[in-house]
């Protein structure tokens, strides 16, 4: 699962990303201020990658049963339940991030772990739609099983597409975003 990430401003390409977002936003009917660094939580508005070179603010979590939102999907099965299916053949995103937080249960309390690569950013698969009611479009972050250094702390982990293969995820038809490229995509991110 993915439940928090985080932006590092100190990043100067997280900082461009954040900076051609705000720039495009613009008008009092916006549900919420853009956020652009720190901690990430569920329904922030954050700046999101819709094609190469191509940035958007999307509100984090699908609407679900009774409203609770949905924040995360599971690779292995997205292109099948009808509540992803469309975004995943014809919406598929990046969400920039500097890193992401996980959990781990110790003594009746949580220990959070950070992951991060040291040489940038993280671009964290996912999907989007368009949601009634909302002038935004919302995103979902994609979650596989966990690399078998990161198990021990939780059994599930964002998807990480490696920067090379960014094009590809967002570009590509969806008959090439069947198992045999995702599961190459998991096996290169697997090494962080």
């Amino acid at each position: 699962m993915c439940g928090r990430y985080y932006i590092e401003l100190s990043d100067p390409e997280l900082e461009r990303i954040a900076r051609q977002v705000e720039k495009s936003l613009s008008g009092p009917d916006l549900p919420r201020k853009l956020k652009t660094q720190g901690e990430i939580f569920p329904s922030d508005l954050v700046p999101v990658q819709t094609g190469p070179g191509s940035y958007q603010a999307m509100t984090w979590g699908f609407k679900g049963y009774q409203n609770r939102p949905v924040i995360n999907a599971r690779s292995e099965t997205a292109l099948e339940k009808p509540m992803f299916r469309d975004s995943m053949q014809f919406r598929r995103c990046l969400i920039p991030a500097s890193g992401y937080y996980e959990w781990q249960p110790s003594d009746g309390r949580k220990l959070r772990y950070k992951f991060f690569l040291p040489q940038g950013p993280l671009f964290l698969a996912g999907c989007y739609r368009q949601e009634k009611d909302n002038p935004l479009p919302s995103f979902v972050i994609l979650t596989r099983d966990a690399a078998p250094g990161f198990a021990f702390i939780h059994n599930r982990m964002p998807v990480i597409i490696p920067r090379d293969r960014t094009g590809p995820w967002l570009t590509e038809s969806p008959e090439t975003m069947k198992e045999p490229l995702l599961d190459l995509l998991f096996q290169e991110a697997a090494g962080i």
